[in-house]
C-alpha cells in the first residue's frame, strides 16, 4: 500500500501505531494522530500483549484519543466517541493482540489489514545491547513495505504533543546513486504540505564527491524549496554531522534493507542514523 496525502485520498490511508502503553510512546502517538488528521485517514492503535492477558482489556490504558484531541482544541469534553469521524473526518480503532511473540503478531496484522504508514517509538540501542535485545520497532519496520516513522526517546519530533501544531522547517534527505530517491523526496514534500508546513526546506545531502551527486526530480513548484549539500567521509558520520549543522526536524531515508552480514550487530545505515542523530526518521522502502 502507498501513503497518499491530499484531498483526493481522504479516508484511504491506514496509519498503524503499535504502542507499549507507556509515556515513552506519547510523542509517537501524537505524530500518528496528527498525520491521521492531515490525511483524513484511519488510525489503528495496536498493543501486542501477553497471550495470558485478560481478553477483556482495560481500554483506558491505551492512548487517549479524545483527551488529546480536546487538548488540541479540536473537540469539546462531552463529544462522544462516535462523533469523531463525523466532525474530524478520521476513524480510530484500538486493538489488543494476545501474543507470545509481539513482532510476529504485529507482522500478521499488517499483512492481513494493510498499512500505509507505521508510526513507532523506538529505544536507542547499539552494539552488544542491540544484538542481545534488538528493537521491536526496527524489526517490525523491516518486515513491511510501508514507510515507517521512528520517534527516538530523546527527540521531540515535529508535532507538539500539547498543541498538535506541526513544525517542519528543515527536512534532511540523504541521496546516493545506488538508491532511488524521488519517492522519498516526493513523500517528504507531500507530508510537509499536508501538515501546513509549505515553507519547509528539503536539504538533499550527498556523502561523497560533489560531482557524483545524483539528480533529483520534483515538480517545478517545489524546486525553490530544494537545497543541496555535500559531505565527505563515511556515510553515517557524514549524515549525523550534517544533521547537527542543518538541524532538521525530520530525516527521510530511502532504504532497501540491510547492507551486509555485519548489520546484525551494526544495524542498517538508516538504523544507525536513527540511533546517532536523535531525530525523527522516516524510512521509505525502495520496492
Amino acid at each position: 500500500m502507498t501513503l497518499v496525502l491530499g484531498s483526493e485520498a481522504l479516508g484511504s490511508n491506514r496509519i498503524v501505531h503499535p504502542t507499549d502503553l507507556t509515556l515513552l510512546s506519547e510523542t509517537a502517538f501524537a505524530h500518528a494522530l496528527a498525520l491521521t488528521l492531515a490525511c483524513k485517514g484511519h488510525l489503528a492503535i495496536v498493543h501486542a500483549a501477553d497471550p495470558d492477558a485478560d481478553r477483556d482489556p482495560d481500554w483506558t490504558s491505551f492512548p487517549g484519543v479524545r483527551s488529546m484531541l480536546g487538548r488540541w482544541g479540536l473537540i469539546g469534553p462531552d463529544v462522544p466517541r462516535t462523533a469523531i469521524a463525523e466532525r474530524l473526518g478520521i476513524r480510530v480503532a484500538k486493538e489488543l493482540i494476545p501474543a507470545a511473540n509481539p513482532i510476529e503478531a504485529l507482522d500478521r496484522l499488517l499483512e492481513q489489514k494493510g498499512c500505509d504508514l507505521l508510526v513507532l517509538a523506538t529505544r536507542a540501542r547499539g552494539g552488544l545491547a542491540r544484538l542481545l535485545h534488538g528493537s521491536i520497532a526496527e524489526q517490525l519496520a523491516r518486515r513491511t513495505d510501508a514507510p515507517a516513522l521512528f520517534l527516538p526517546p530523546e527527540g521531540s519530533g515535529f508535532v507538539d504533543a500539547d498543541t498538535g501544531a506541526a513544525r517542519l522547517r528543515n527536512i534532511l534527505i540523504p541521496v546516493d546513486g545506488a538508491t532511488p530517491r524521488d519517492d522519498a523526496v516526493s513523500l517528504a514534500l507531500s507530508l510537509s504540505d499536508a501538515l501546513g508546513c509549505q515553507d519547509a526546506l528539503v536539504h538533499l545531502l550527498h556523502v561523497g564527491p560533489a560531482d557524483q551527486a545524483p539528480t533529483v526530480t520534483v515538480e517545478a513548484k517545489h524546486e525553490a524549496r530544494l537545497r543541496r549539500a555535500n559531505a565527505n567521509g563515511a556515510v553515517v558520520p557524514g549524515i549525523v554531522e550534517a544533521a547537527a549543522r542543518i538541524d532538521p526536524d525530520l530525516i527521510v531515508m530511502a532504504t532497501h534493507g540491510h547492507d551486509d552480514v555485519l548489520d546484525g550487530l551494526r544495524g542498517s545505515t538508516t538504523e544507525q542514523v536513527l540511533r546517532q542523530a536523535g531525530r525523527a526518521v522516516l524510512a521509505v522502502p525502495v520496492l
